[in-house]
């Protein structure tokens, strides 16, 4: 039954008169969620299951090439040829290690004096393993930021070809970030999808999305076998 405008207001003027109170709901589009990564979930900006597999589809396939021309161990640790680690690309005025804590850990707790930028404490629920582990700043090598896409992967499947800036950015972009565990990152190491996976299998078909997402944005290469391994992973979704 449809109530007249009239009638709300005589409604409304009697529950006043009355003392009553009662409350509008309206009734709207449902409200999108931030998803936080360490609970099965990936970054902001990665493609969906179902685009995954049609970007998958798009993605040149080849060999990889060598390793020669690649340098890795200067500045913090990460390779020369991808510029200086954890560069402050986006400029926040907080380098890429610090951004990626910030939206990785819970129950952060930052340095005074640092512009909330230098995290000291937090919790990671780690997306490989499935494991909750404790950060401290003190400890800080125990929860590295992985490249989903190692950067000497990405160097054989096509980054040798690129300019230093491109290359720069790859090496902190975000999307291509995830904190996790000592001991994750070191069984990972440089492997691709088709040498290694998430100990925690149902971890499986987000990280799939996230490399295809990353694979596709720079126009990185696949091995046959790696394209099997991601649709192997990608079917699990």
């Amino acid at each position: 039954m449809r109530t007249s405008r009239a009638g709300l207001l005589l409604l409304t003027v009697l529950f006043a008169l009355t003392g009553c109170t009662f409350d509008w709901q309206v009734e709207g589009p449902a409200q999108p969620t931030l998803s936080s990564v360490g609970q099965g979930d990936v970054p902001a900006g990665t493609l969906d299951p179902a685009a995954a597999v049609t970007a998958l589809a798009a993605l040149p396939v080849a060999d990889k090439t060598s390793l020669t021309g690649y340098e890795r161990g200067c500045g913090q640790g990460e390779g020369c040829v991808f510029g200086p680690a954890w560069a402050d690309v986006d400029h926040n005025g907080c380098d890429q290690r610090n951004d990626v804590l910030h939206r990785d850990l819970t129950q952060v707790q930052v340095r005074a004096g640092t512009h909330d930028c230098v995290v000291t404490a937090g919790v990671l629920d780690d997306p490989y393993s499935g494991q909750t582990v404790t950060f401290a700043k003190a400890d800080a090598s125990e929860v590295p930021i992985d490249h989903v896409v190692p950067l000497a992967a990405a160097w054989v499947q096509g980054a040798a070809a690129w300019p230093a800036d491109e290359r720069q950015a790859f090496a902190n972009d975000l999307n291509n970030l995830m904190a996790t565990t000592r001991e994750e990152n070191s069984a990972k190491g440089d492997s691709t999808a088709d040498e290694w996976v998430p100990e925690d299998a149902t971890y499986g078909c987000s990280y799939a999305t996230v490399i295809v997402t990353v694979k596709s944005r720079y126009a990185l290469a696949v091995t046959s076998a790696e394209a099997g391994a991601l649709q192997s992973l990608l079917a699990t979704c």
